[in-house]
């Protein structure tokens, strides 16, 4: 009875909230993102050829109408260039792009830009979450289930609020403005978000769960959900990756969006992976804006 009674005890100890002030800082979520710089911790850059069938279809599109003596403009090669603690590109080899094609190459260039570990937590918004908070109440609480400890951390804003990109990326097609809470779930032992809600003012709910795939030094996320409670909403986005040359990288990403406003499906293929190797003069020319 007594041992009973601890266990009780212990659990309602660990669920009990805790209620944080404004100057309190995100430690917990802080702790995300420097597990998040130790993943692959060799890997120091790569450059990527990227595939896919969108640049066939929008070139189609936009040579449907041209006379049939009229040559097409050839579909451009789209490569992609990351960096640890860097500047990272995605763009077109040809040097000179129709405007037409320009335009389809930073459409694209949003939804290739996003890296994996980034996409919840970007390391570079540390100071902007720091000053969003300062107009929010925070309550803390941890919960024991199945054998992991779940930190949960609420942040509910003063009033609606625009995020700029500091809790996640813009690449994610979420809510950015108008949001009226944040919540996080936090695996303590692998420090890795599983699971992300919001609420925006004027009632849209949604959820975001994210499974990972251990590696060196860390886990990288694999796929992402996002799910509102009337099922209107049902994003997934998932990436296969493989180990090249002793690190764990995207060989394919697959999104796939349904909603009321929105359907639409986007393969995306990596190859050629060229790793750890000097920078290229032209991709330092891009780098340093000339």
């Amino acid at each position: 009875m007594f041992r009973s009674s601890l266990v009780v005890l212990s659990f309602l100890i660990l669920t009990t909230p805790t209620i944080l002030f404004a100057n309190d800082n995100l430690a917990v979520l802080e702790k995300v993102v420097a597990a998040n710089a130790l993943t692959q911790p060799e890997l120091q850059n790569y450059l990527v050829t990227v595939e896919t069938s969108r640049i066939e279809e929008m070139m189609s599109n936009m040579t449907a109408g041209m006379p049939a003596d009229v040559i097409p403009p050839t579909p451009p090669v789209i490569v992609k260039f990351w960096q640890r603690n860097g500047k990272g590109l995605v763009f077109a080899k040809k040097e000179t792009l129709t405007p037409y094609v320009e335009k389809m190459v930073n459409r694209l260039s949003a939804n290739l830009a996003i890296e994996l570990h980034e996409m919840i937590l970007p390391a570079d918004q540390a100071d902007a979450r720091q000053t969003l908070i300062k107009n929010a109440k925070l309550k803390s609480s941890e919960v024991a289930l199945a054998e992991q400890l779940i930190h949960r951390l609420e942040i509910t804003f003063n009033k609606p609020t625009d995020l700029h990109g500091a809790f996640y990326v813009s690449g994610m097609r979420l809510p950015q403005k108008q949001i009226n809470t944040l919540t996080f779930d936090i695996n303590t032992r692998t420090n890795t978000v599983n699971e992300m809600s919001l609420t925006v003012e004027g009632g849209l709910q949604l959820t975001v769960e994210i499974r990972y795939l251990e590696v060196t030094g860390g886990h990288l996320p694999e796929r992402f959900q996002i799910t509102s409670p009337d099922g209107k909403v049902e994003d997934v986005f998932e990436v296969t990756l493989a180990e090249i040359d002793n690190f764990v990288l995207p060989l394919s990403m697959l999104r796939t969006i349904n909603r009321p406003e929105l359907q639409e499906k986007l393969e995306v293929f990596f190859k050629d992976y060229q790793l750890n190797q000097p920078i290229p003069e032209d991709i330092q020319t891009r780098l340093n804006g000339k």
